[in-house]
């Protein structure tokens, strides 16, 4: 996980988890992001695709934006998703049908110089203040006829 430049967010790996803190007084905001660049070139996000994240929200709201390229296209889709704090760990679920076109001339692959990654993740707090999250895991799985695959 990667922080833009007009934030300080502390980003601490431990035991398989990313925890991310800030105490954002001046930005009034906190944000991290990750992209994921596929080797496999026979892959390819859809829309039966459900984007899952585990994440314990400790303070503040999270802030969940998504791009994805759409079945290897230089066209990028995306979303958001708002997720309040709670004291246990929850899986986000968000269906990739749900995204709408996103049009930028250089955003978000101003951030990959070079690269066309497949997936971008921006986590933020949604409101001024403190900001304690921890993500567990991020998965990208299939869904079919209403069961996931």
């Amino acid at each position: 996980m990667s922080q833009l430049f007009e934030y300080t967010v502390d980003i601490t790996h431990r035991d398989g988890k990313v925890f991310l803190k800030a105490d954002p007084s001046l930005e009034g905001g906190a944000s991290a992001w990750f992209y994921v660049d596929m080797d496999d070139k026979d892959f390819a996000f859809t829309k039966d695709g459900v984007l899952e994240l585990a994440v314990k929200v400790n303070k503040n709201k999270l802030r969940i934006n998504y791009y994805y390229r759409k079945g290897g296209s230089a066209e990028y889709l995306g979303g958001e998703k708002i997720v309040s704090a709670d004291d246990k760990m929850q899986t986000i679920r968000i269906p990739l049908k749900e995204a709408f076109p996103f049009y930028s001339g250089n955003f978000p692959n101003s951030l990959t110089p070079g690269k066309t990654p497949e997936l971008y993740i921006f986590v933020d707090n949604l409101c001024p203040g403190e900001f304690d999250v921890e993500i567990d895991n991020i998965a990208v799985v299939k869904e079919k006829a209403g069961e996931e695959k």
